[in-house]
């Protein structure tokens, strides 16, 4: 349905578009969203269970609203312009040579994306964003704004799209917005809209996608003005097609001129929802109700009522109107009330048809007993808003917590937007929440400042004082506002278990309380149980929902350290933008071992006694605790952090059997010697994968497929050749395959490649559920766990004291008969204690994951010549990843993935696999990888009786065995594999 205008015209052309097989007429101009919201298209992506989604946000955030547009994938409807001609389908390309994916971008051209040194850059064209730029360039600063948008204007000013025009703005809102879009052109302003930002390495290197290519920005200065997405609110059918938000409600009714629906329920919190709700009545809607969740402003509110009307009387005299209008048209207002569930056609596409809601208790509980079922075919729900924070915690600037509804982290800004990084500013709801008025007037502030550190002479000096009499005035107004508006308490409790929590991977309210019952009481450990945070939307609508949830079962306060961590990219983005091949290297790039740990519980403990002490509570630790409790002895394992949550927790899960490329030859370890001494551990150890996960009763996702070393080559094959003859020695099963024999395994892989080698034996597995699942196992055995507990001293006890161990820890004294040092990349500073020097080195790498994929591959690939891992999860998406090495930032104790290392890596997988240049990268990340000599070191220490290490530096495959000989040497002096090339000894 479109909507009609006085003053407003159509005047795009007339085009049409194919959506799934059915002719759609379309407006030039307008989005793919509009488009089929005028036809009455609700129903877009299909989720993995056979759900169907549509648009949500409206602004490109929440990744609900993907269709596949003339082959390319994961088009977002919302953000995507229509086209005369173009073919749409709401299902993604089967990947086949007869459907393929096609390339998002084009192929990146020369060595290195492009530069562009300035002296301010400026990330979001709203409010905050236009009038920072604005304040700058009239300053004579060199300014850019990148803007994600089709139009500038943010999420507020939402100007008229291309498809319509009018001789003259509808109102106040729309004649702001170009009058300050204006001033900054006027300035000098340089804005590109539709610019992907990948995020900021630096505040000096800024990454993003202009016009399909990867372009670096060098800014002297920073400004973040990124905005802020609508909160969730869920219940019962919130993922249902024709559930969206205000937002996304509020641009197609103001920038498309197009209805959400024809009888809409419009619900939330605050003034927004009363302007949609009266667009969409003058425009011909039927709106059903506006539902308030805020009690009704009483008399005894009157001094709140006075400022706000002194502060802002346009604004005020605004609200009046709305109700006035509503209340003609006979739209009901109803204070105090909330939604209950959305319900979907049983027929169809599943689209919503009936609304439940119901008035609520003075704590926020719903009264269920009134609940009213009304039938509407769209919702539009706004609660309010969240920070889009994303950069500004990616480069590290200081955050906090805000304890309001849901709760979200705050940017620490001075009044200027001076963050805690010096040359970076942060402005505007991606800040903090204020509004419009409070966003543009810290964005003018932090203009000046940023012209005036770049040492431009400010020719405007009463602007300043001018610009924060204005802010000083925006604030009260918003503090007035709100205390009107004061919403009741998020009761989280009232959201039924079959609730969706995570839209994207699909985890309910049920699954995340169950995990939390378990134990698994943190947001890192809750992801990575349940893959909570992992989708294309990294975590925005369900990350602060699972923390108020946490705070709620388990009493523990929020905190921003314990937040999901914040990964690049900052959305998803094309794989193929950011191929650029690289030098190869050999060997890892060793670095310093931190401490990464961010204990949840740091509080006293009872002194504990154990027979025997695991230190270090990853995935080596949890299988010697498995075996060693299967054997009836007494097991405590301490970690410093939460279980699974360092190198164990960080694992890309490849399941290898021969000889990475680095591990052979010029480029490996030590001459390669101990690494081919490995190679009888790593059949093994599969095998006792195998019995973990029928032992476990649980699903390890594992899966022996085989595993591709590839070659483009006449070279790459002759290293393969003595490679396999050298791993055929040590028993392990290979085979020289020809490319024809290659195509027919893996016919998704490039024509390029002139063969491999084939390792039968070799797999995947996912480390998340196999790890948590041992563990799990163990401690039904009997091992104890206990984590927050660093270890600081180790003592050994004299026989007159009955020998054994005196530990010391940040939260009790331990006694143990023996101890196993399973510390991985720390394993080193745990050998310290007792004096001696266990070969460790860390080495930071870093891994990449695409959006879920149609099958492409089933095997572990690895590239003769290149540095590369590559294996399709049982969710869809490539993991991508070969040792390329990631940095440690010592400020933030962090590690971060190199730009660098993303482009090589990525120029390698889409040489090998061309369809990954059809593809978003959804998440990079970084995780501490152990280096030693090519070997494990494992068993006894001579001179130390009862102190055994178990460290690998291929933990994740070689875990069970490692951990099955030490324990083995533990429990009988002996095992059945000899020890000698793993013992600590070979570097006396």
């Amino acid at each position: 349905m479109r909507l009609e205008h006085s003053s407003v015209r159509r005047d795009g052309a007339s085009i049409e578009i194919t959506y799934d097989d059915e002719r759609i007429p379309a407006l030039a101009g307008e989005t793919v969203a509009a488009a089929l919201a005028a036809h009455g298209v609700a129903a877009y992506r299909h989720t993995r269970d056979g759900g169907r989604r549509g648009l949500y946000c409206g602004m490109g955030a929440c990744f609900e609203c993907l269709v596949t547009v003339d082959g390319k994938a994961s088009q977002r409807a919302c953000l995507t312009k229509v086209a005369d001609g173009q073919t749409i389908r709401s299902q993604p390309p089967a990947g086949t040579p007869e459907d393929p994916l096609a390339p998002l971008v084009p192929p990146p051209q020369g060595t290195a994306p492009e530069e562009r040194t300035l002296d301010l850059l400026v990330i979001g064209a709203g409010p905050a964003g236009l009038a920072a730029a604005e304040a700058a360039a009239r300053r004579g600063a060199d300014v850019v704004v990148l803007d994600e948008r089709p139009q500038s204007g943010g999420q507020y000013f939402k100007p008229l799209a291309p498809s319509h025009n009018t001789d003259k703005p509808t109102d106040r809102q729309f004649r702001a917005g170009l009058a300050l879009l204006d001033a900054a052109k006027r300035a000098g302003v340089a804005i590109v809209q539709e610019a992907t930002v990948w995020g900021a390495h630096t505040p000096n290197e800024v990454i993003a996608v202009v016009a399909g290519r990867e372009t670096v920005y060098r800014p002297r200065r920073l400004v973040i003005a990124s905005g802020a997405y609508e909160r969730p609110a869920p219940f019962a059918g919130w993922t249902l097609p024709g559930v969206m938000t205000t937002g996304a409600g509020q641009t197609l009714a103001r920038a498309y001129r197009v209805a959400p629906g024809r009888r809409v329920v419009v619900a939330g919190n605050g003034p927004l929802n009363l302007q949609l709700a009266c667009e969409l009545v003058q425009g011909g809607v039927e709106v059903v109700a506006v539902l308030e969740s805020a009690p009704r402003p009483s008399p005894a509110q009157w001094r709140e009522l006075l400022k706000a009307l002194r502060a802002a009387p346009g604004l005020i005299g605004d609200g009046a109107r709305y109700m006035l209008t509503l209340r003609r048209a006979g739209v009901p207002v109803l204070w105090s009330h909330g939604i209950v569930a959305a319900e979907g056609a049983a027929e169809g596409d599943g689209r919503l048809d009936h609304v439940r809601y119901a008035p609520l208790g003075a704590d926020g509980t719903p009264r269920l007993a009134d609940a009213v079922r009304v039938p509407a075919d769209a919702l539009c729900l706004g609660y309010g808003f969240i920070p889009s924070t994303e950069i500004a915690r990616a480069l590290g600037c200081a955050h906090r917590l805000v304890d309001s509804h849901l709760g979200y982290l705050a940017t620490e800004t001075a009044v200027d937007g001076a963050t805690s990084l010096p040359g970076v500013f942060a402005v505007g709801d991606g800040v903090d929440l204020g509004g419009s008025r409070v966003a543009q007037a810290r964005g003018a502030l932090a203009g000046i400042s940023a012209a005036t550190q770049l040492g431009l002479t400010d020719t405007y000096p009463e602007e300043s004082r001018r610009t924060l009499a204005d802010l000083r005035r925006a604030e009260g107004f918003q503090a007035a506002l709100w205390s009107i508006y004061r919403a009741l308490p998020v009761r989280l409790g009232a959201v039924p278990d079959d609730a969706m929590l995570c839209r994207c991977e699909e985890v309910t309210f049920g699954q995340v309380r169950a995990e939390i019952a378990a134990g698994h009481d943190s947001l890192a450990a809750l992801k990575r149980n349940t893959r909570l945070g992992m989708g294309r939307c990294q975590g925005r609508y369900c990350a602060a929902t699972a923390a108020l949830l946490l705070e709620q079962a388990t009493g523990r306060p929020r905190a921003p350290e314990q937040y999901l961590a914040p990964r690049l990219p900052a959305k998803p983005t094309p794989a193929g933008a950011f191929a650029f091949e690289k030098p190869e290297w050999g060997g890892h790039q060793r670095a310093i071992t931190p401490n990464l740990a961010r204990p949840l519980e740091d509080g006293p403990l009872p002194n504990q006694e154990a027979e025997i002490l695991i230190v270090g509570g990853g995935v080596v630790g949890s299988c010697l605790a498995y075996y060693l409790t299967q054997a009836g002895r007494d097991v405590l394992v301490v970690e410093r952090g939460d279980t699974n949550l360092q190198a164990s927790g960080a694992n890309a899960g490849s399941l290898h059997v021969q000889l990475l490329s680095f591990d052979f030859g010029a480029r490996a370890e030590a001459g390669g010697g101990p690494a081919a001494a490995t190679l009888t551990l790593g059949p093994r150890s599969v095998a006792l994968w195998r019995e973990l996960e029928k032992a476990c009763r649980a699903d390890f996702e594992l899966a022996v497929t085989g595993g591709l070393m590839v070659a483009d080559s006449p070279a790459g094959m002759e290293f393969l050749r003595a490679k396999a003859a050298l791993e055929r020695q040590y028993g392990v099963e290979n085979a020289i395959i020809d490319a024809a024999e290659l195509r027919r395994l893996a016919p998704a892989l490039s024509d390029g490649l002139v063969g491999a080698e084939y390792a039968p034996q070799e797999g995947k597995i996912n480390p998340l559920r196999a790890t948590y699942a041992v563990l799990e196992q163990a401690r039904r055995q009997g091992a104890r766990f206990l984590r927050g507990v660093n270890v600081t001293g180790i003592a050994a006890l004299p026989a007159v004291e009955g020998g054994g161990w005196r530990v010391e820890t940040s939260r009790c004294r331990i006694r143990a008969k023996q101890i196993i040092n399973a510390s991985g990349p720390w394993a080193r500073e745990t050998g310290r204690l007792v004096g001696i020097d266990v070969p460790v080195h860390s080495a930071p790498l870093q891994m990449i994951v695409t959006e879920p994929a149609p099958k492409l591959v089933s095997q572990l690939v690895a590239h003769a010549d290149r540095h590369l891992s590559l294996k399709q999860a049982v969710t869809g998406g490539l993991i991508i990843g070969g040792a390329w090495t990631a940095v440690f930032d010592p400020a933030r104790r962090f590690n971060t993935v190199s730009r660098s290392s993303i482009e090589g890596n990525l120029w390698v997988a889409r040489h090998v696999l061309p369809q990954i240049a059809g593809l978003h990268v959804v998440r990079a990340w970084a995780a501490m990888n152990i280096n030693i000599d090519g070997a494990p070191i494992l068993g006894p220490v001579p001179g130390l009786p009862g102190f055994f290490n178990t460290v690998t530096s291929n933990g994740f495959t070689l875990a069970p065995v490692v951990a099955r000989m030490t324990a083995d040497l533990l429990l009988d002096g002996r095992t059945d594999i000899d020890p000698t090339p793993f013992l600590i000894d070979r570097f006396r």
